[in-house]
């Protein structure tokens, strides 16, 4: 391959990683301006959503989306999506819902070290 068909196919390849990323940012805006926030765990074999987390979602207007055994392979995106969540909750709510959070929601011990 030619040097001049590599840098081609080396900025097509970034121009594409580059549109995925910005639709990902969009689609994770457009999930935080929804009625519905949800808040992404992982699980394992069986459901660790526990009845305390269904009173928090309750309380919080939340939901919990539990991926059970099989961890996504974006998980930076849950990450990040979970932050935006994470933010809407203090601004709406204050510090209070971070002392009622289990602090194995993803990366939620990540953002709060932000």
């Amino acid at each position: 391959m030619k040097i001049s068909n590599l840098i081609v196919v080396i900025f097509l390849f970034s121009f594409s990683i580059q549109a995925q990323e910005k639709k990902q940012n969009d689609t994770i805006k457009i999930e935080i301006n929804s009625n519905t926030k949800t808040i992404y765990v992982l699980g394992g074999i069986a459901s660790i959503i526990t009845k305390e987390d269904l009173a928090f979602a309750k309380k919080y207007n939340v939901q919990f989306h539990d991926f059970g055994c099989i961890a996504p392979t974006n998980f930076e995106e849950y990450e990040a999506k979970n932050a935006l969540v994470f933010e809407f909750l203090n601004k709406s709510y204050g510090n209070q819902w971070q002392k009622e959070i289990k602090p194995s929601v993803m990366g939620f011990e990540k953002w709060k070290k932000k």
